[in-house]
């Protein structure tokens, strides 16, 4: 029996490693073409979906605006990981890896435009969403706190657009984490749907520390003022 496919028992020590040679730029996944399949199925569906505008998006513009530019400036990266066991705690580790990668290869380049793409290519489709979902609500705010963005997607994802909860923006043909760092626009991700307000306050918080210098005095006056609801809500345990 492989470590993969036991329960989490008497695989303590082993942990996610990012598979050797993988560590590719986008823009050289042409060089390798054939060897990393779940690359070109992920690029495919960004050169499609992620970086085009859509009907039901509810604004303008592509899907993620901050993308053509990073592809542009081939900032975007690509790695595939390899997982002990397709557990919440084994994502953990796996985006803490990434996250290590994603600062390393920031160095290289302009760290606003460094986008990091780990791929889990043998991740079953029906443990994606406990895998990458899980990981990512246990992530979400570690990431926060360093000025990071956590994305999760794969094939079942039903998170939705912040304009059109019904658009599964994160519905994706490969499983990944993408790692990027935090912008003015990431605000619009501080309400999502059934996040605790105690998350939503941290959120925020971990927001104004890294972000809040690059805002007009309007946007920091509605974080304020968010912040405040926020904790007056943690507060009562509202949710809202």
């Amino acid at each position: 029996m492989s470590a993969r496919s036991m329960s989490g028992a008497g695989i303590t020590d082993a942990a996610p490693s990012v598979v050797t040679g993988s560590l590719i730029r986008a823009s050289d996944v042409d060089e390798a073409a054939g060897r990393w399949p779940q690359y070109e199925a992920g690029l495919r569906w960004l050169d499609d979906f992620v970086t085009q505008p859509h009907p039901e998006l509810g604004r303008p513009g592509a899907v993620c605006p901050r993308l053509a530019p990073a592809l542009h400036a081939r900032a975007v990266w690509l790695a595939t990981v390899d997982v002990p066991a397709y557990t919440a705690d084994q994502a953990v580790l796996a985006g803490r890896l990434l996250m290590q990668l994603f600062n390393d290869l920031a160095r290289q380049s302009d760290r606003a435009d460094t986008t990091l793409l780990g791929f889990f290519p043998d991740l079953p489709a029906d443990r994606a969403a406990d895998f990458i979902d899980g990981g990512h609500r246990l992530l979400r705010n570690e990431f926060a706190a360093h000025g990071l963005m956590l994305g999760e997607f794969h094939q079942a994802s039903t998170v939705g657009s912040v304009h059109n909860r019904a658009l599964p923006v994160m519905r994706s043909p490969e499983p990944m984490f993408a790692v990027r760092t935090m912008t003015p626009h990431d605000l619009l991700f501080a309400d999502q749907p059934d996040t605790p307000p105690a998350e939503r306050l941290a959120y925020l918080l971990h927001f104004d520390r890294h972000v809040s210098a690059r805002l007009s005095s309007a946007a920091r006056t509605q974080l304020y003022a968010r912040i405040a609801a926020a904790r007056t809500a943690s507060r009562t345990g509202a949710s809202s």
